[in-house]
């Protein structure tokens, strides 16, 4: 087949179309790839509309297989069989012929979409799309993204050319691998349908999940997060902007934003009822288990932008008496993230903080050595009370990682990680609903 060794779609479609007798089919309107476990989909299929001034009334269309393509040259596309060898025209408002489910109409479903940059973490919009002949094969390989491929696609290219050679204006093609591509697109119900790879778009860390959400439209991210599993939903929530994150909830159904809250940490779980109408947190409140929601109930009793109310609950405390190796073995057991597992903290039996433990301190001590001889007694620590200005002033001086959380009685009951806890320990101050 003799065909130009790349392409862009812009220019294959509207090219004229004509048969191994040079009669004319018409134009290409739509361009089909397979895809499937082939990493570069192979271009299949074209649809070929009748010229205007060729037919009267509604224009018919036919596909046209891709294998009976001879020749494709910049002015013309010209067929290896002729018309008669071809499937049968159809002519609106007849339905077009009905096409493999693999098969993906590139203008229709990609053309002006967003798509998801996998190797550059960003939401973009499709300008145009790239073919490169491998092989014996047309394949679709990248997707452009650029100002570059937006005017192409208008038919501009003469004036980039001027701006180029008369003024040395260099508008480079931004390109984006069709392996780093993941599609967005909402079928006819309204349900996200995820192109391949999305198990790369569900591997992602939150925070980058994060700003894909909020760089889409309010629908596509609303779908996104119900297409995500519960737990990386509930995490990535976590991670949006207060405002986006509210419209996303606005558009969950209850029962979709008890799962989500129920995969999520106590502290987590109170900011975010803290932001939603105070007769929907309250419902929400009474559906989740009793343990998690008396937890919960907890944290929002607490005043606004205080410690009390971001803390942790979640945080490694041993009695004084436990040995370096009964506790080594204990965290062995039970495996906390990192950011639990740094400060260790020294009770009494009746929860009153007594000292901390590093895990350096744990790990060079005698293994029959009490915590209560390791610990560093009186150490730095906030009031459930304290606003958010005495934990960052805190965090700051003794340059900490974390800080304990005691009650008015010395008791322990949360911890505030700088990690997990910054954008609430610098953030302006606002008021919520629970509490004013």
């Amino acid at each position: 087949m003799g065909v130009v060794p790349e392409i862009h779609a812009s220019r294959l479609l509207a090219k004229t179309v004509v048969d191994n007798r040079g009669r004319r089919l018409g134009r290409v309107t739509e361009i089909f790839v397979q895809l499937g476990k082939e990493e570069l989909p192979p271009v299949v299929a074209l649809q070929v509309q009748a010229s205007s001034w060729l037919w009267r009334g509604p224009l018919p269309f036919r596909l046209v297989p891709w294998r009976c393509v001879q020749v494709l040259v910049r002015q013309y596309l010209s067929l290896s069989v002729g018309i008669d060898s071809l499937p049968p025209v159809a002519t609106p408002p007849s339905p077009p012929p009905p096409v493999p489910s693999e098969w993906l109409p590139v203008r229709r479903t990609l053309f002006d979409k967003q798509i998801v940059d996998l190797n550059g973490l960003r939401v973009v919009r499709v300008n145009d799309v790239k073919f490169t002949e491998i092989g014996d094969t047309l394949r679709l390989v990248a997707v452009d993204v650029g100002l570059r491929g937006l005017l192409r696609r208008l038919g501009l290219r003469p004036l980039v050319h001027f701006a180029e050679s008369h003024f040395g204006l260099r508008l480079p093609d931004t390109l984006i691998r069709w392996q780093d591509v993941q599609r967005i697109e909402l079928e006819g119900n309204g349900r996200l349908h995820l192109g391949v790879p999305y198990e790369r778009l569900a591997r992602l860390r939150p925070a980058d999940l994060a700003d894909i959400l909020e760089a889409l439209h309010t629908r596509e991210r609303t779908a996104l997060l119900g297409a995500l599993d519960p737990a990386v939903a509930a995490e990535t929530l976590t991670e949006v902007e207060p405002e986006a994150r509210e419209q996303m909830l606005a558009r969950l159904t209850p029962e979709h934003v008890l799962r989500l809250l129920q995969s999520l940490s106590p502290d987590d779980a109170a900011a975010i009822l803290s932001e939603l109408r105070a007769d929907r947190a309250t419902a929400l409140l009474g559906a989740m288990h009793p343990e998690q929601g008396e937890q919960v109930r907890a944290l929002l009793e607490y005043p606004e932008d205080t410690a009390g109310r971001f803390m942790s609950t979640d945080f490694m405390a041993f009695p004084r008496q436990m040995t370096a190796d009964e506790t080594i073995a204990t965290l062995r057991r039970l495996r906390p993230p990192a950011e639990e597992a740094y400060y260790l903290y020294v009770i009494d039996d009746e929860r009153h903080l007594l000292g901390t433990v590093s895990l350096r301190d744990l790990v060079i001590a005698p293994p029959e050595q009490p915590l209560g001889e390791i610990m560093h007694p009186n150490p730095v620590a906030v009031r459930a009370t304290d606003d958010r200005r005495t934990v960052g002033e805190l965090l700051a001086k003794y340059d900490l990682l974390a800080l304990p959380v005691i009650d008015e009685d010395g008791r322990l009951v949360g911890v505030v990680a700088l990690s997990e806890h910054a954008d609430e320990i610098f953030r302006p101050a606002r008021r919520g609903w629970w509490r004013s």
